[in-house]
């Protein structure tokens, strides 16, 4: 690890400072209530948690599946060295999403029954089996990083054996919770299962780091749930401001997940660089920056063309919060990156792949806090406004997983030069 600068010491302790302080907050709720910490309210049961750990917090992890897809069943094998730090950044979010819906939901302690009701037209039901199996997928995937920190190559060779006979169990289990179909839990049984013994028998190609069913299993559970968070707030077509109310919903959500996925790669590489011991592939990143400009152009366009075939176009031009916010989320989110990613050249690439990167995702988070807060208005209540305890409360959970990810890079070998 580099040599760290007064000022680093000084980002350390605060980083730890809140971390504390949101921990305190936590336990402080527990006991008092979610009345106690938070402004919520009949009228607005859905506040900044909702907006920043759950929506935006799940959608920024998105850097694990599809950089896990792109390389694994794409072939993208050049970008394999950025593979591992994305399932980490994915895997820690998606743990501290966790720890958000347990703080946001008031008997937290019920959590458990979602395994026995299975109610399977329930979008959050989906969602909820979605995060549990994908957290579990995420925790596969990071574990041969723990086996060559600690030399257990025997241990590593069990699990790449035994890996796809749990993926198998788990998609059956999944299909099973949402259709209580025997037929689809056999058929999906009998093609997985038509998979893995041909593989193992040198019939179909086999990769020799990670089972192709586990990235496949971690691709599908991740992009199931990143368009069912958009289909959440359907319920709320007399709250949610037009400019963000849409059928396509889901379908954005998914688009901007995605789009968002290379900046989050990009991003804690170059963050990386400048804090650990790992040089920075920056022809690798630029290449994967190439595509940012196509996400960025496909999302910006999406989000017109519905503006416009719902006669919802002329709302950007009120005088108003949201029309504002609505303008700074396209502007920072995406406007000003995909300017930096096309111009930026030569000495100020590093530069240029940094600031777009974190950009786009300021915007991905200011898109799902419009969402969640701003958008939304209830007649006869009054306006939600976050109470300063929710700030720190989210402040300390994105402190805890920044410690998590510091802590998990300097003594596993998720960097080659890392260790």
């Amino acid at each position: 690890m580099k040599n760290k600068s007064t000022e680093m010491s000084l980002g350390l302790l605060l980083n730890w400072a809140f971390a504390l302080l949101g921990v305190g907050l936590i336990m402080y709720r527990m006991f008092f209530g979610i009345g106690a910490v938070t402004n919520l309210s009949d009228g607005y049961p859905w506040g900044l948690w909702v907006g920043l750990d759950i929506l935006a917090g799940i959608a920024v992890a998105a850097g694990g599946f599809v950089m896990a897809g792109l390389i694994y069943l794409f072939g993208g094998h050049k970008y394999h060295e950025l593979a591992r730090p994305a399932v980490l950044v994915a895997f820690i979010g998606y743990l501290c999403y966790m720890i958000g819906t347990i703080i946001d939901i008031g008997r937290w302690w019920n959590i458990p029954d979602i395994f026995w009701s299975q109610n399977h037209h329930s979008p959050l039901f989906e969602i909820a089996m979605c995060v549990f199996m994908y957290t579990t997928v995420l925790f596969l995937e990071i574990l041969p990083a723990a086996f060559e920190k600690f030399k257990m190559e025997t241990a590593r060779q069990r699990w790449y054996s035994f890996s796809p006979w749990l993926v198998i169990g788990m998609m059956c289990l999944f299909c099973w919770w949402l259709t209580h179909s025997i037929a689809w839990v056999v058929a999906v049984f009998v093609i997985l299962l038509f998979w893995e013994i041909n593989m193992r028998r040198g019939a179909m190609p086999r990769d020799k780091q990670t089972p192709i069913l586990l990235i496949l299993a971690g691709v599908t559970f991740s992009t199931m749930h990143q368009s069912t968070l958009g289909a959440l707030y359907l319920i709320a077509a007399e709250q949610l401001n037009a400019l963000w109310y849409t059928g396509a919903m889901p379908v954005l959500f998914f688009i901007s997940a995605v789009t968002v996925a290379p900046a989050i790669v990009i991003f804690v590489a170059l963050s990386a660089d400048k804090h650990w011991n790992y040089k920075a592939n920056l022809p690798l990143l630029s290449d994967l920056a190439k595509a940012m400009p196509v996400l960025l152009g496909i999302y910006l366009v999406a989000k017109f063309v519905d503006l416009l075939s719902r006669g919802a176009i002329a709302g950007i031009f009120e005088l108003n919060n949201q029309s504002f916010s609505w303008w700074v989320e396209m502007i920072v989110g995406v406007l000003l990156p995909l300017v930096i990613y096309v111009f930026s050249r030569n000495e100020s690439r590093r530069t240029g792949l940094y600031w777009a990167s974190v950009f786009v995702i300021i915007g991905l988070i200011l898109n799902r806090v419009n969402v969640a807060v701003v958008g939304i208005h209830v007649p006869k209540w009054e306006t939600y406004y976050p109470h300063w305890m929710e700030v720190m409360i989210t402040v300390g959970i994105f402190s805890l997983g920044l410690l998590a990810f510091r802590y998990a890079v300097s003594f596993f070998p998720i960097y080659e030069e890392s260790t």
